[in-house]
């Protein structure tokens, strides 16, 4: 009973304390300015998307080297839905999300068909195929993009103040679904197919329809969340969106915070833009040092900061996520 208690007031004490958090980050833009502001839509988003991949990989087993694809869909359904329907930029990214869950689940078929290296590379080539046929549509803005015309009618305060908060809100819906979700009996069957495919197999998890669920669940994150960055700049290109720098950034800080723990996107991000903004005048030294630090984390901790970590305090669980035995 007393452990019961301990349990909960545990939990509702770190419920206080995220929420305590969230509201911090929430009244921020009235003590910053709005390059603050735009480097931290920047890190909200690429932290969302960073969670997806890990989870792709480190749960799923499924290595996107085209996770991008999703981006530039999700980007791109964002700006033609609202210059065309002229909506609200806000209230037209759940409906940019879906498209690119329902873009998600029709790539499946021919996606899923395939497995290991082949399965890696058919994305990054599903995400060159999406480059191209973008980089020629007229429709779409052709190779010079798409400006966020909606944006016009809202002064420059309004535009950050919302993409702030809309970033915000991507980066607390990346972390409390994660969460969620490996609390979940879905999460349960992710991490036995992260432990041993096989075994998961035999025991009697759906292992293919899992995956698909994940599938979709991380297009759909991964495609928010590039709305939002580009709602950010205010202009979407296909170079850009469809670019393979956005799933580097998502490798790299999976790498560096640890692949197959939820703490890894949060510490990997953190690290990452610590980094870049101390290293930024060092040019391309800069490009070699990520490099190098990636190869390093690789060989010494192959399980990331995180590990190093848990190595110090195995029993640390700040997310409450892992499942003990009874």
């Amino acid at each position: 009973m007393r452990a019961a208690i301990h349990s909960l007031l545990s939990s509702w004490r770190g419920l206080a304390m995220t929420l305590a958090g969230l509201a911090l980050l929430a009244a921020l833009p009235w003590f910053t300015g709005f390059g603050t502001q735009r480097l931290l839509v920047e890190v909200f988003t690429v932290f969302a998307i960073a969670m997806a991949w890990n989870l792709l990989a480190g749960f799923g087993g499924m290595v996107v080297v085209g996770l991008h694809v999703f981006v530039g869909v999700g980007a791109y359904a964002l700006f033609f839905l609202s210059n065309t329907l002229g909506w609200n930029p806000w209230v037209t990214l759940p409906l940019a999300m879906a498209v690119t869950a329902l873009f998600a689940a029709v790539v499946a078929l021919p996606m899923f068909r395939l497995s290991g290296a082949h399965f890696a590379v058919g994305t990054w080539v599903l995400a060159e195929l999406m480059r191209i046929l973008v980089l020629n549509a007229d429709t779409l803005g052709a190779g010079g993009g798409m400006p966020l015309s909606n944006l016009g009618d809202f002064t420059r305060a309004e535009r950050n103040l919302g993409t702030y908060w809309a970033a915000l809100a991507v980066a607390a819906l990346a972390l409390f679904w994660a969460r969620g979700l490996l609390k979940s009996s879905l999460g349960l069957a992710l991490a036995s197919i992260r432990d041993s495919e096989d075994a998961a197999r035999a025991s009697g998890v759906p292992v293919r329809r899992t995956k698909l669920a994940l599938w979709l669940m991380c297009a759909a994150l991964t495609g928010v969340a590039g709305a939002v960055a580009y709602m950010n700049t205010l202009q979407v290109s296909p170079d850009a969106s469809f670019g393979l720098g956005w799933t580097a950034m998502a490798i790299f800080i999976s790498v560096l915070g640890g692949i197959g723990r939820i703490e890894g996107p949060v510490i990997g991000t953190a690290i990452y833009f610590l980094l870049r903004e101390l290293s930024a005048d060092y040019g391309v030294w800069y490009f070699v040092a990520l490099g190098l630090i990636a190869i390093a984390t690789m060989v010494l901790s192959p399980q990331g900061t995180w590990g190093l970590v848990l190595r110090r305090w195995p029993s640390l669980d700040p997310l409450r996520t892992r499942r003990w035995m009874p």
